[in-house]
């Protein structure tokens, strides 16, 4: 059900009005009570004590005539309705008044409101010090003072009933007064919506009355569409002026659409002149990095490659007494009388006797042994050659980073055995998405800067390769015990053509490379260093969530 502001006023008000009026009766009516029960209490407290005073004497020495007309004297008080003496074991001495009153059984009165039959009982004790030896009991007419509190609570509740009356009349009164300007304002409000629409605000305004708050609102009512008016005025125009700047816009949109065709154009001839260079720049560091490789590889290669040689040559000088065995004993297979076999017996056993043939049985298994580890060795090289060839390549593929490291390890080792001793302390770690042949180059340039950073101490140092897992990432660290790095060379380490080596020595590519290299991994590249003391380069690579259990096997060198 749906009330309105006039009858939540008018309801609001009567219900404040009739809760004060129900707290003020409530009260007033208790203390009417109070002050009632305290006068009517006080005085038969006081009748009682004095008529006790009066009689004492007279109830001790039993003169019944005396207490007899004592009583009497004081039932001449109309406000006396009955009076009873006794003993303490209720021995009536005196008792006279109203009758029925004295007939029932004595119960005291505390309030005036217990005494429902018109008469306030009470009573007082005949001590003679500390000895009790009877009672008094007398009765109060109290109907008079009982219809006097009715008479007032009834005048009371009328005169609340009459104030209820008249604040209802002037809450529907302040209501209706209220609502008149609050209905001008709704009907103000209900026409600004079609003034906008038709842009007269004539019928908008509303009239203002009086100085109060409801006025005040009215003018802010008026003033606001003031505004919506000007604004509107304001609008048309920038509508109109729109409109003209539309018809301009639209020629130089055209032409500024050509001019960024062209631009687009220029744009996209000059990223792939970028790309262009940029593989360039990668191909450059790539055979600068291949350059110091190369007699180190060559180095590597040729060392098992020579030993494989001179093995082979010694291995064809026991394949030659092998074939010479192997033809005297086929002589004397096929020798055809006794004499041409024992001849040829007797030639191969001076054969043997000429050849020490345990120790050409026992250096074969060596010799051959010591070959496939050289091809071992050679295959591995090659196996490094070919993926730091893949640098050129965007295939990305899962690899395992400590593998990365051995195979780099095996193309720089001859560059680095010399002046260096290199541990490798490689963990458990994922294998993550990678360009091997990238990756393979970064390891490739920080261990060869490594490697130079030792050098140049004049001492032979150490390098710690480390790999581990840190929260979602695989860590490699490459630490040096080299020169170190300036403070003030740390945040430009990885600027392109930023080196610190002697002209001609480096590129200042190697680590801009590489740190873009890293970045494409989705990982970091960054370095800390002491100088004077060692340098720290840590690659962080990002493990792929469906490689985190294929963990590889550490290891320990």
């Amino acid at each position: 059900m749906k009330f309105s502001l006039r009858t939540k006023t008018i309801a609001g008000v009567a219900f404040i009005a009739a809760l004060l009026l129900l707290v003020l009766l409530v009260t007033v009516f208790q203390l009417l009570n109070d002050l009632v029960d305290n006068n009517v209490k006080k005085s038969a407290d006081t009748t009682v004590s004095l008529f006790v005073s009066t009689t004492k004497n007279a109830f001790l020495s039993y003169d019944l005539a005396s207490l007899d007309a004592d009583v009497s004297e004081i039932l001449t008080n109309p406000n006396i309705a009955y009076v009873k003496v006794k003993d303490k074991d209720g021995n009536v001495f005196v008792e006279k008044g109203n009758q029925e009153a004295l007939s029932r059984d004595f119960i005291a009165d505390n309030s005036v409101s217990e005494a429902d039959d018109g008469i306030y009982d009470t009573r007082a004790p005949i001590m003679v010090g500390n000895t009790l030896y009877g009672y008094v009991e007398i009765g109060l007419n109290i109907a008079s003072v009982t219809e006097s509190v009715s008479r007032v609570k009834s005048w009371t509740v009328t005169l609340a009933l009459l104030e209820f009356i008249l604040v209802g009349l002037c809450s529907y009164l302040l209501g209706s007064f209220l609502m008149l300007q609050l209905r001008q304002l709704h009907e103000g409000a209900r026409h600004l919506g079609d003034a906008v629409k038709s842009n007269n605000y004539k019928e908008v305004f509303v009239p203002v009355r009086g100085r109060d708050e409801l006025s005040e609102l009215a003018e802010a009512f008026n003033q606001l569409v003031e505004r919506l008016k000007e604004e509107n005025e304001q609008r048309q125009r920038a509508q109109d002026e729109l409109k003209e700047l539309n018809t301009l816009l639209e020629e130089k949109v055209q032409d500024r659409t050509s001019l960024l065709n062209q631009k687009n154009f220029q744009l996209q001839e000059a990223n792939k002149d970028l790309k262009e260079t940029q593989v360039q720049l990668l191909q450059a560091e790539k055979m600068a990095s291949v350059g110091q490789l190369a007699a180190g590889v060559a180095h590597e290669i040729n060392n098992p490659v020579g030993f494989v040689g001179s093995n082979i040559a010694t291995l064809s000088e026991y394949v030659a007494t092998y074939q010479m065995i192997f033809s005297q004993i086929n002589a004397a297979l096929e020798a055809k009388d006794e004499k041409t076999r024992n001849t040829a017996l007797s030639e191969l056993e001076k054969m043997l006797a000429n050849q020490d043939m345990a120790f050409i049985n026992e250096d074969i298994s060596e010799l051959l042994a010591d070959s496939q580890e050289g091809l071992h060795r050679v295959a591995e090289i090659v196996k490094g050659l070919k993926l730091f060839s893949r640098v050129d390549s965007d295939q990305m593929q899962q690899h395992n980073i400590n593998d990365c490291v051995r195979t780099t390890l095996a193309m720089v080792n001859n560059q680095l055995k010399y002046i260096c001793t290199v541990e490798t302390h490689l963990g458990r770690v994922p294998d993550v998405t990678m360009n091997v042949g990238k990756i393979s180059q970064v390891i490739t340039n920080l261990l060869i800067n490594a490697g130079q950073a030792i050098e140049a101490t004049g001492k032979n140092g150490r390098i710690v390769i480390t790999t581990c897992t840190v929260n979602n990432f695989v860590e490699l660290r490459v630490e040096d015990s080299g020169c170190g790095i300036p403070a003030s060379h740390l945040d430009k380490l990885f600027n392109p053509f930023f080196t610190t080596k002697p002209e001609g020595q480096g590129t200042g590519l190697g680590l801009s490379i590489s740190f873009g290299i890293a970045q494409e991994h989705g990982g970091s590249l960054s370095a800390t260093s002491i100088e004077g003391e060692s340098s720290t380069f840590t690659l962080m690579l990002p493990i792929d969530s469906d490689a985190s259990n294929n963990n590889s096997e550490g290891e320990h060198e």
